[in-house]
């Protein structure tokens, strides 16, 4: 599977006319279609696939770093 890099992303939000970092997190392509900046010290490498069907963004509260082993507490 192809890896690729994608950053968190800030970007102007029109309804707060300010800066906002997206829900979603985007290769530098991605960013450049969002009009977002990406944020350098962000970068994590994942599997092509994971990104949205034939987009360069991931969905929306994407987790690139899901947990791993025996739930041991319940989070809400």
């Amino acid at each position: 599977m192809a890896k690729v890099t994608v950053y968190r992303v800030e970007a102007y939000d029109i309804t707060s006319d300010s800066t906002v970092v997206s829900r979603r997190m985007a290769t530098r392509k991605g960013a450049a279609m969002m009009r977002g900046d990406v944020i350098e010290d962000s970068a994590t490498e994942i599997d092509e696939a994971q990104l949205e069907n034939g987009e360069q963004w991931t969905a929306v509260g994407f987790n690139p770093h899901p947990r791993a082993g025996f739930q041991q507490q319940v989070t809400s």
